[in-house]
C-alpha cells in the first residue's frame, strides 16, 4: 500500500500524540469535511487533526512523497474555484492551532493558525484588548489576514495584514521558517495581501490595543427600494468625511414580511463610540422616510449578530450555494446601483429560487488603511472606499448554476461599467470567485504581478500552493 491507503501506518506514528488522521467512513470524517460551500469544494481522501508545528510539517512532506494535493482549513469558508482542482487531497486541519496568547506587555498577541474570529474577538475582549479581525465570526483568522483584511477597526488601525509583526511559516515544502520585516522580507510582504499562495501559517505575532472604548452602537434603516437614490446620494456624501469610528454598512436583500413583493433596502451606520455620537452620524438618515429604524449598542459580538455574521445567523449558515462576485469602489454611482436593484427585483421574481441572494455594501473607513505605503503589502486596493459583493445563494441546483452566474456577473458588470474606472476590475481576493483576470485581484501596476510570480517560483516551484486564486 502507499498513500493514502497507509496513512495511519506511515504518516501516524510521526504526529503529536493529540494528532488524528480521519479517513472516509470515520464517524466524524462528513463534520470535519463539511464547508460553507459545497459548490466547486476541494474532495478530500484524509483528514490530520494538526495540533504542533510539526504535524503540519510532517503532513506536507508526507503528502509531496506521495504525490497527493494538500490544503489547510479552520473556519471552512474558502469559496473560490480553484479549490474544486484539490482532487483526493489531504485536510490539514487546523483548528487544533485556536489559540491567543497576550503578551505580558499587553501590546502583541500570539495567534494560533487555526484561530476564528469569534474566539479571537472574544478572548482579547476578556483580556482588555481589542485587534483587527474579520467581520464574520466563524471564518477562519488566518485567512482573511492573507488576503489583506477587511474588519471593523480598520480605520483606526489598519488592515488585518497591518497588525502582522511576524509568522511562522510552513512551506510548501515543509520547512518551518519565520517571516517579519527583518526575516524573509519579500515573503513578508508576499503572505500579506496574497498569501494563499506561498505557506500555511501556524502562528502570527500581532499588534494589540487597549480597548479605550468597547461601546460599539448603532442605528439600522429599513427603506423601501424608490429611496433608493435619496440614499446613495446620501452615502456618498458621508464618504467623503467619514470618520475613522464610523462604518456605513447596506444589504440589498428580499424580506417578505417587509414587502412581499420588492427588495428592501437596509442600512447601518454603525459607530465605535456611545448612542449619542451615533444619532449625530444617523440623523440625515431619518429624513429619508425610512419604513423603520432599530437603534442599539453592544459589543462586536452583538455588530455581527445585528448584521447577520454571527455564529449562528445567516452568514455562517451550511447547505447552501454561495457564488460571490466582488468589485472594490472609491463612491456609490448611483445610476448603477438603481440597475443592480431593478436586476435584483426582476430575477428574484424571475428565478425565485435566488430570491435568498443578497447585494452587501461594506463602507469601512480608510484612513488608517491609506496611511499605510500602498507598496509596503502585497494587498492592492488601498484606494478602494467601498467593498461591494453580490452573494447569490441558492440551494445547490445545477440547472440554476449558470443562470446564477450570470446574474452575479450582470451585477458586477454594472457597477464596474458606472465605476471610476470602467476598465479595471478591483476584486478583494478573499471574496474572489475565482474566473477574475489576475491583475484585478493582485493589482492592475504591473510590477506586482511580476513581484509575486517571482517569489512564487522562488519559494513554491512546484505549485503546491494552487488552490486559491493562484499566482501563474
Amino acid at each position: 500500500m502507499s498513500g493514502i491507503e497507509d496513512i495511519s501506518s506511515t504518516l501516524g506514528p510521526k504526529l503529536s500524540s493529540k494528532a488524528g488522521i480521519v479517513l472516509p467512513g470515520d464517524n466524524n470524517f462528513a463534520n470535519l469535511t463539511a464547508r460553507w460551500r459545497e459548490y466547486e469544494a476541494p474532495t478530500v481522501s484524509a483528514v490530520v487533526e494538526v495540533v504542533t508545528e510539526s504535524d503540519v510539517q510532517q503532513t506536507v512532506r508526507y503528502a509531496n512523497e506521495h504525490d497527493i494535493p494538500f490544503f489547510a482549513r479552520a473556519g471552512g469558508h474558502g469559496a473560490t474555484r480553484a479549490l474544486s482542482e484539490a482532487k483526493n487531497a489531504i485536510q490539514i486541519d487546523f483548528r487544533g492551532l485556536n489559540y491567543i496568547k497576550l503578551s505580558d506587555d499587553g501590546r502583541t498577541a500570539t495567534i494560533g493558525g487555526g484561530a476564528n474570529v469569534k474566539d479571537t474577538v472574544s478572548t482579547l475582549t476578556a483580556l482588555g484588548t481589542r485587534a483587527v479581525t474579520g467581520i464574520c465570526e466563524c471564518v477562519g483568522f488566518s485567512a482573511p489576514a492573507l488576503g489583506g483584511g477587511h474588519g471593523w477597526l480598520q480605520g483606526q488601525y489598519g488592515l488585518i495584514a497591518d497588525q502582522v509583526i511576524s509568522a511562522r511559516l510552513v512551506l510548501p515544502d515543509g520547512e518551518l521558517i519565520t517571516v517579519s520585516e527583518d526575516r524573509n522580507p519579500d515573503l513578508f510582504w508576499a503572505i500579506r495581501g496574497a498569501g494563499h499562495n506561498f505557506g500555511l501559517v501556524t502562528e502570527w505575532e500581532y499588534r494589540v490595543y487597549d480597548n479605550v472604548t468597547p461601546t460599539w452602537s448603532y442605528e439600522i434603516f429599513i427603506y423601501s427600494g424608490d429611496k433608493l437614490e435619496a440614499l446613495y446620494n446620501l452615502a456618498n456624501a458621508k464618504l467623503k468625511d467619514q470618520p475613522p469610528e464610523v462604518v456605513y454598512w447596506g444589504y440589498i436583500i428580499k424580506v417578505a414580511e417587509i414587502d412581499p413583493d420588492h427588495p428592501i433596502l437596509w442600512y447601518g451606520v454603525i459607530c465605535n463610540g456611545s448612542p449619542e455620537l451615533t444619532s449625530q452620524y444617523a440623523k440625515p438618515f431619518h429624513d429619508l422616510g425610512p419604513l423603520s429604524v432599530q437603534a442599539g449598542q453592544g459589543t462586536i459580538h452583538d455588530l455581527a449578530v445585528v448584521t447577520f455574521q454571527d455564529a449562528d445567523g445567516p452568514g455562517c449558515a451550511y447547505g447552501m450555494t454561495s457564488l460571490r462576485y466582488p468589485i472594490g469602489l472609491k463612491s456609490h454611482n448611483v445610476a448603477a446601483v438603481r440597475q443592480v436593484y431593478d436586476e435584483i427585483d426582476e430575477t428574484f421574481r424571475r428565478v425565485p429560487e435566488v430570491a435568498g441572494s443578497f447585494f452587501l455594501l461594506e463602507g469601512y473607513s480608510t484612513q488608517a488603511v491609506q496611511a499605510v505605503d500602498p507598496g509596503s503589502t502585497a494587498f492592492p486596493h488601498r484606494d478602494d472606499k467601498i467593498l461591494v459583493t453580490s452573494y447569490i445563494m441558492y440551494m445547490p441546483n445545477a440547472t440554476i448554476d449558470p443562470i446564477a452566474q450570470q446574474f452575479g456577473k450582470k451585477l458586477q458588470k454594472n457597477l464596474l461599467d458606472g465605476s471610476d474606472d470602467p476598465a479595471y476590475l478591483r476584486a478583494y481576493v478573499n471574496y474572489a470567485d475565482g474566473d477574475e483576470p489576475l491583475p484585478a485581484v493582485y493589482g492592475w501596476e504591473e510590477w506586482r504581478l511580476e513581484k509575486l510570480r517571482k517569489l512564487k517560483a522562488q519559494w513554491d516551484p512546484k505549485n503546491k500552493m494552487r488552490f486559491y486564486v493562484p499566482i501563474e
